[in-house]
């Protein structure tokens, strides 16, 4: 993660060993930031345990990356490899959020972090786990997603978490991205004209279980990743 938007190093992604793209955000202070993202395999680098800068628009901004890159080849992800900055392994960490448990993986030399875009989402509250409930309906429209995480298959009907990572099924939170639209437009309109809309165009309201269909969760054969496919659903925008 680089304040500044400056390029100090070309950053390889520490699973398929590609360089990673530099990608432009902004802090919370309105800065320039830039950060190494891998989109074949959905990983992104933060030096120095920064994430918690990136602002809440560049949060959303990233849901429009994710869509603009979403027939890209999507890499097997593996994350036992070495810290693209000093070449240490490694180590998988936890943390909490109050949107819940995260995971990722740091450099023991601090460095920095590798995370995954569910993962991140998840420690932004914008993605969440499913219910048992919610599985057990999703299984009964699809048989296999894709991992959000590691992109490996997922028998839904049998397993609640993908088996070759370890992470539970998730969703993106539209209540979350509703919660966090209206909080933007409320900030825009207090900057520009000191008032505050009540709304500003998106209710909040409680999370609704998801609506899938064999349409919205495989497309041309493929296995989708619930995750982008929520991303588009929030969007507004519909598959190609």
């Amino acid at each position: 993660c680089r304040l500044g938007g400056a390029s100090i190093m070309a950053v390889n992604c520490s699973s398929c060993h590609a360089t990673m793209q530099p990608t432009k955000f902004r802090t919370h202070l309105d800065t320039p930031l830039a950060v190494d993202i891998c989109w074949p395999c959905h990983l992104i680098w933060f030096d120095q345990l920064e994430s918690v800068s990136m602002s809440p628009q560049s949060v959303i901004d990233l849901f429009t990356r994710i869509h603009t890159h979403r027939s890209d080849a999507r890499n097997l992800v593996s994350l036992t490899g070495n810290c693209p900055i000093c070449a240490s392994t490694l180590l998988k960490s936890f943390d909490v959020s109050r949107g819940g448990r995260f995971q990722y993986h740091r450099c023991p030399q601090g460095h920095g972090r590798l995370i995954t875009f569910v993962q991140f989402l998840l420690e932004k509250q914008f993605v969440r786990t499913l219910t048992p409930a919610e599985l057990h309906t999703l299984s009964a429209t699809v048989k296999q997603i894709r991992c959000s995480s590691c992109g490996a298959g997922v028998d839904v009907a049998n397993d609640a978490a993908c088996t070759h990572c370890g992470a539970p099924v998730s969703v993106l939170d539209e209540a979350a991205v509703a919660n966090a639209l209206a909080d933007l437009d409320a900030r825009r309109a207090k900057r520009t004209s000191g008032a505050v809309p009540t709304s500003g165009g998106y209710a909040p309201r409680p999370s609704p279980p998801p609506n899938w269909s064999a349409s919205s969760t495989e497309t041309h054969g493929e296995l989708t990743d619930l995750l982008v496919a929520g991303v588009i659903a929030v969007l507004g925008l519909t598959l190609d």
